[in-house]
């Protein structure tokens, strides 16, 4: 490839690997989000399309290449399975705009963003909570499981776990809760005065006491 090529295709691989940047934190729903990770993304995009553009004219280099690439190990796990589709996502950029397959690039970034956004928007899923309950050993527990049985509030609710720490017991509940009645469900907790405190986790990391 000419100089003018080169130039060519890490530009256009730039241009859309700041596109993968953009939905990357358009669509993050997480809890903190990593500046860090994100720049990585456009960093690998790039950074595969050199090796592409270097590999692509040269067989005993691309064998050599796979050979070295092949011993490398990567420690750093990626907490959140969705990161994964996006670092595929950026690599696949890299080679296919190493091979000058813009179009294949372009139209397939287009759809992977169409789709992620669409999801992302449009199809919600209400997460498990896990209730965390801490009440004396001698105080009676029917008080909070007649709120727990409420079908106003609670779907369905689950004992994960029961811990004795001295005179005080620390129960784990899983409980699926009806479309925004956290707040209702935990002022009916507070009033009870059998309880000595109350903590709602979701899955996807909010937080509320």
């Amino acid at each position: 490839m000419s100089m003018l090529q080169i130039l060519l295709s890490l530009s256009i691989t730039f241009l859309m690997a700041m596109f993968i940047y953009f939905i990357y934190k358009r669509t993050y729903n997480g809890v903190l989000y990593s500046q860090n990770f994100n720049i990585t993304l456009v960093m690998t995009a790039i950074a595969i399309n050199a090796i592409v553009i270097g590999i692509s004219g040269n067989l005993m280099l691309s064998l050599g290449m796979v050979g070295a690439l092949s011993i490398i190990r990567f420690r750093t796990a990626v907490k959140d399975p969705r990161d994964t589709a996006f670092i595929f996502w950026s690599i696949m950029v890299g080679i296919a705009n190493g091979v000058a397959y813009y179009e294949l690039s372009f139209i397939a970034s287009i759809f992977i963003a169409i789709v992620l956004w669409g999801l992302s928007r449009s199809v919600t899923f209400e997460p498990a909570y896990m209730l965390i309950i801490k009440y004396p050993r001698s105080s009676d527990w029917a008080p909070v499981q007649n709120i727990l049985d409420d079908r106003k509030l609670v779907n369905s609710y689950l004992t994960r776990s029961d811990t004795l720490k001295g005179d005080v017991v620390e129960r784990v509940t899983e409980v699926k809760i009806k479309r925004g009645q956290q707040e209702p469900l935990l002022t009916q907790l507070r009033s009870c005065t059998s309880i000595n405190s109350c903590v709602l986790l979701s899955s996807n990391g909010e937080f509320t006491e």
